[in-house]
This record gives C-alpha cells, sequence and structure tokens, in this order.
C-alpha cells in the first residue's frame, strides 16, 4: 500500500474504476444542504480521504480528481503506441 494507504495491490485500471464509483456518487442530485451519503464517506475514508462533518462535495469531488489525474497519465504513457526517442 501506498502512503494514502490503497494503491500499490490494485491496478491502476481497478483504481480507476474506484475513484470513477466514488465520483459519481459525490456527482448525484442532492437536495441543499443534504450531507454527504454514508456509502461515499466509508469510500472515501477507503481512499484515505480525510473527512470533516461538513465537507463540501465540490472539495471532495477536487480530491477524488487529485487521485485520478496521475492514474489517467500512468495509462496515458502506456497506451501511447510511439517510444519515446533517444
Amino acid at each position: 500500500m501506498n502512503a494514502k494507504g490503497w494503491g500499490t495491490a490494485g491496478s491502476p485500471e481497478h483504481e480507476l474504476i474506484e475513484l470513477d464509483r466514488v465520483l459519481g456518487l459525490l456527482a448525484r442530485p442532492a437536495r441543499l444542504g443534504s450531507g454527504v451519503p454514508r456509502s461515499a464517506r466509508s469510500q472515501l475514508r477507503g481512499l484515505g480521504l480525510e473527512l470533516g462533518r461538513s465537507a463540501p462535495r465540490k472539495e471532495l469531488i477536487e480530491q477524488v480528481w487529485s487521485l485520478k489525474r496521475p492514474l489517467l497519465r500512468q495509462l496515458s504513457a502506456f497506451d501511447d503506441p510511439l517510444p519515446p526517442r533517444a
């Protein structure tokens, strides 16, 4: 496991699926002032993200995206059909 408590046991593809699942839970329409669903909270904790009692959804989405971007870059490097030139 990495410093955030997850990551090395699963493949980057699996991690992206998990992050997409959490983003889907956070992006669902909700009543103004309603909190983050319990299922999303437990998954966020599983990703190693700290949650305050009133963590805004926008902030949580930004944190999840900060985990997702490096994985996307990593996977796109594997998809490059041309090797780097020396």
